[in-house]
């Protein structure tokens, strides 16, 4: 898998640096591949094939063997370099590559938390947003209160927990005085009782009417913003949007309050903003709303999907990397952390496609298969996450309304941290 993916880019061709009058591919390995890691001439590696038989062999070792790989990654890259510079998948090889000497041209910090920690949060679904965490309906603020408790918080922090995320309406903090803001406070006192730090994402209300004017909406990003900036438990303010606008309401009231521009894989290419080391891409790494992600109508079908995300978990580790180096903009993953692999927790809503993709998810239950795969996703994502340049990561939810923790593996559960 390694040598697929090099073997395919550049054409197949690479060059050493400096230039040694000779073009390398996967078939025919320049020599100096085998000297550089003590391989006498009789034991030289002239290309892919003979590098994979000759380790199956045991005639070079493990290490020697990491060697020979990463001189040709590095001379893949290097010969891709100029085109990498604006590609978010240049330096992509399945996750066993990372971008190393990356310097900050604004001085840019590496962590939202002021202990320099990685943010390791999960998000209160369905706190003041519907969710499936809710069965999509909308909570009064007694039951909020009821939902997410003190205990809940100090079980966070076990688990290694630093940060709260949570979700609410752009216009809750514009009426100060409003049930929700006076919830939410409630919320954060006792989440930094804890220990728990948070971050407050903005959500965009579904029924947006006409008369919720640009003028409107700036209003209540600024009264968000003087929130944020007041509340020392809050590190960073998410916006509903990557409109240059907002962060010029953001601005007006809190010049260096983190912000988390939110932009998802496809758009990593495009996002522009003025110089400010206090803003950060918020990236959504959702892998379940696509037809790829999601389609499968058999068992083998579904195991073969599974593989396909272990795999795509690796390969985001290169957009992250990349927008760190390449776009001195650090990332926080801020959704698609979980262990879902379909969209089955939304398949009695009206709008849900069918495709096979929903009819045996008992079989995944007591299946020590898909224990251990489920096991692999997660440590995949923890790893790509947490150990890349990026600034950590929010688990889609904590927990479901109403559920105390017992009973089956149901879709929605493997959203849950809990």
């Amino acid at each position: 898998a390694v040598f697929a993916k090099l073997c395919g880019a550049n054409r197949g061709a690479f060059v050493l640096d400096p230039p040694d009058g000779n073009t390398y591919g996967c078939l025919s390995f320049p020599e100096v591949f085998s000297t550089n890691v003590g391989l006498g001439w009789n034991d030289t590696i002239p290309d892919s094939a003979t590098f994979t038989q000759s380790f199956a062999s045991g005639s070079i070792t493990a290490s020697q063997a990491v060697e020979v790989v990463d001189q040709y990654v590095n001379a893949v890259y290097k010969t891709s370099a100029e085109g990498a510079s604006s590609n978010p998948y240049g330096c992509d090889l399945g996750g066993l590559a990372t971008l190393q000497n990356c310097t900050s041209s604004t001085g840019t910090p590496r962590s939202l938390r002021k202990d320099k920690d990685l943010v390791k949060s999960v998000t209160l679904s369905g706190a003041f947003i519907p969710s499936f965490a809710t069965g999509g309906e909308a909570l009064t603020m007694d039951e909020v209160k009821q939902f997410y408790t003190d205990k809940d918080f100090e079980e966070m922090v076990k688990l290694g927990v630093n940060t709260i995320q949570i979700l609410v309406p752009c216009d809750a903090f514009y009426t100060s005085t409003g049930d929700m803001a006076v919830t939410i406070t409630q919320l954060l006192n006792e989440a930094a009782k804890a220990g728990l730090s948070a971050i407050i994402v903005l959500v965009e209300p579904d029924d947006t009417t006409d008369k919720v004017t640009a003028e409107v909406v700036d209003d209540h990003i600024r009264a968000a913003a003087a929130y944020a900036k007041s509340d020392p438990a809050v590190i960073a303010l998410q916006l509903p949007s990557s409109t240059p606008s907002l962060l010029s309401s953001v601005r007006s009231v809190a010049t260096k309050l983190p912000v988390l521009v939110p932009v998802n894989k496809g758009e990593l290419g495009m996002i522009s903003f003025p110089p400010d080391k206090h803003v950060f891409a918020a990236l959504d790494t959702d892998a379940t709303s696509s037809v790829a992600g999601v389609a499968s109508s058999d068992s083998v079908g579904d195991r073969m999907k599974m593989f396909y995300h272990e795999s795509i978990t690796c390969i985001d580790r290169s957009p992250i990397e990349w927008l760190s180096c390449y776009q001195d903009m650090p990332v926080y993953v801020t959704s698609g952390f979980d262990l879902a692999i379909d969209d089955c927790i939304s398949q009695n809503e009206e709008d849900f496609k069918d495709y096979g993709q929903c009819g045996r998810f008992d079989e995944t239950t007591d299946s020590g298969w898909w224990k251990r795969h489920r096991q692999s996703l997660a440590g995949r994502q923890l790893f790509t996450y947490s150990t890349t340049k990026g600034l950590g990561w929010s688990f889609s939810a904590w927990k479901l309304y109403g559920d105390d923790g017992s009973g089956d593996i149901t879709p929605a559960k493997l959203k849950c941290l809990r």
